[in-house]
């Protein structure tokens, strides 16, 4: 759903941390998509139809997500808010779905200083390219423009072209791990920081 392709990582993975940050996530890329749907003029059709499709797909569970961020977290989650979105995606009104996606994800916002790459260390750096060169680069490497429904961007300028905030929330939902996992991202803490420095996605958090 993220637009960053499976990869199969050997470790512990997040564990219960991304249980906590999985809906805000999937808001910031609802809203990430909706706003690249209707603004960017570099898209070829093929990657509008694919943006469209992968937004629905998101949309589809979203109310999911917000009942496992609620059961964990305690927060009340306005499911008027989350119905209407889903509802303006099915019509295909994506302006409405991006305005009530940044409402909702600034909210419910991604806590940044977690995952931030001021707190990586020289091993997360080092683990950060290891994981780039041996599976990253396989899939992305595509630009803007692409003929491809759904293509894998090349990382660094992805993270150059998002917030810090919008680019952790693909590494979070767009990495998925093997059948063992359920799928789940088996990236650590570590490993997440490691790549928010390796491709440049630093932040102002010095905690």
């Amino acid at each position: 759903m993220a637009g960053i392709c499976p990869a199969t990582v050997s470790s512990d993975g997040l564990g219960t941390i991304l249980d906590r940050v999985r809906f805000p996530s999937e808001l910031l890329i609802i809203e990430g998509d909706a706003h690249r749907l209707l603004w960017s003029d570099s898209l070829s059709q093929q990657e509008k139809a694919g943006l469209r499709l992968r937004i629905e797909s998101a949309l589809t569970g979203v109310h999911w997500l917000a009942a496992e961020y609620s059961s964990l977290t305690g927060d009340a989650i306005p499911d008027t808010l989350i119905s209407r979105m889903i509802r303006a995606g099915s019509a295909g009104e994506f302006g409405k779905v991006e305005r009530l996606a940044r409402d909702l994800s600034s909210r419910f916002e991604l806590n940044l200083s977690v995952f931030s790459s001021l707190r990586a260390t020289v091993v997360d750096l080092d683990n950060a390219r290891e994981i780039d060169q041996n599976l990253c680069r396989a899939c992305h490497q595509a630009d803007v423009g692409s003929v491809d429904r759904l293509p894998a961007y090349q990382l660094a300028k992805m993270a150059k072209t998002m917030t810090p905030r919008a680019f952790l929330a693909r590494l979070i939902n767009g990495v998925r791990g093997t059948a063992d996992t359920v799928l789940a991202n088996p990236l650590t803490l570590g490993q997440v920081r490691g790549l928010m420095m390796f491709y440049g996605a630093t932040d102002t958090f010095a905690e």
